[in-house]
């Protein structure tokens, strides 16, 4: 009987240890390296498997996973010119989602306008008031902020001024409204575009007389040398090169690119109705389908090597007069 309790208190003995022993080791167990299968599941894939992934994934996952990798070079195409310190554009932060492209040959005015810049802090309390009520083309709204001292010459972060914002909104009514307030229609924006220059690429021939008539500059010029029957010319606007034709921009103006408004219609127009009435205007009026651009070619050349047979014989027949 003695022999068994010591027995039995020996067991219970090894027991009572063997538990804390199976904790401990338990615990190792736990902090100890994975399993193989789970250490490959979140281990990274071989080069094959990322190349299968992506290509799962499809060509616009892989370029967008190889443009992530490429580094920021801080210059594209929709980034606003740097203004000098100090100066009112400086002092206005340029809006990462404005993207209002200015002109430039073979684009069609306003064609990538999505958003408008937003106004400086720093501008008085009136000023702030018309950019806002432009931007929601309200011209009851403008008649206020005017009123109440808005400046009409200031400019947002691209250099752009109620006018011009007007002009690129396309509300005409508002652009009465600045430029019988005293808005300059010449005043030009950091992509040397003006509401002048920019009306007559859009088309706003009510707008594009007005300016005339309060002393638009029929010699000012693009950031390419283009006048504004060049941009008219290159954006199929019929009834702002009839307007202008009526003044005394020179017709035969060659701008930066080596072209005239004629040969802009042919090029880029590609035989558009609108471009084959634009040309036969041009000619009719004074334009020189002899001259030639900077490859050589004259107006009959270029509407020959672009198959525009209906350019050409307007061509021919508008020479005659």
């Amino acid at each position: 009987m003695a022999l068994r309790t010591g027995l039995t208190t020996t067991r219970r003995g090894i027991v009572l240890m063997a538990i804390p022993l199976a904790a401990a080791i338990g615990a190792c167990t736990a902090c100890g390296p994975a399993a193989p299968q789970a250490e490959s599941v979140q281990s990274s894939p071989s080069p094959s498997a990322k190349t299968t992934a992506a290509t799962a994934q499809g060509p616009e996952a892989t370029a967008a996973q190889d443009e992530a990798k490429k580094p920021s070079t801080g210059n594209t195409a929709s980034a606003e010119p740097t203004a000098a310190p100090g100066s009112k554009a400086a002092k206005t932060p340029a809006p990462p989602t404005a993207s209002v492209a200015p002109l430039s040959s073979g684009a069609a005015a306003g064609a990538t306008l999505s958003a408008l810049p937003t106004t400086s802090a720093s501008f008085s309390k009136a000023t702030s008031a018309l950019y806002r009520a432009i931007e929601d083309g309200s011209p009851e709204a403008v008649r206020k902020a005017v009123k109440g001292g808005a400046d009409l010459d200031t400019a947002d972060s691209s250099g752009r001024t109620p006018l011009m914002r007007a002009v690129i909104a396309g509300n005409a009514a508002i652009c009465k409204q600045l430029l019988d307030a005293g808005a300059d229609p010449n005043a030009k924006d950091d992509y040397q575009e003006s509401p002048f220059l920019r009306a007559s690429a859009s088309g706003m021939v009510g707008t594009l007389a007005e300016f005339l008539d309060n002393g638009a500059d029929t010699h000012s010029t693009n950031r390419v040398g283009g006048t504004a029957l060049s941009v008219a010319a290159e954006n199929g606007q019929v009834g702002s090169v009839r307007a202008l034709l009526k003044t005394d921009i020179p017709v035969d103006h060659v701008n930066d690119l080596g072209w005239t408004a004629l040969h802009e219609t042919i090029v880029l127009g590609q035989g558009s109705t609108n471009s084959i009435t634009i040309a036969r205007l041009l000619v009719t009026h004074g334009a020189n389908p002899a001259l030639k651009d900077q490859t050589g070619s004259d107006a009959f050349e270029l509407a020959k090597e672009r198959q525009q047979t209906q350019m050409l014989n307007t061509l021919v027949a508008a020479s005659r007069y």
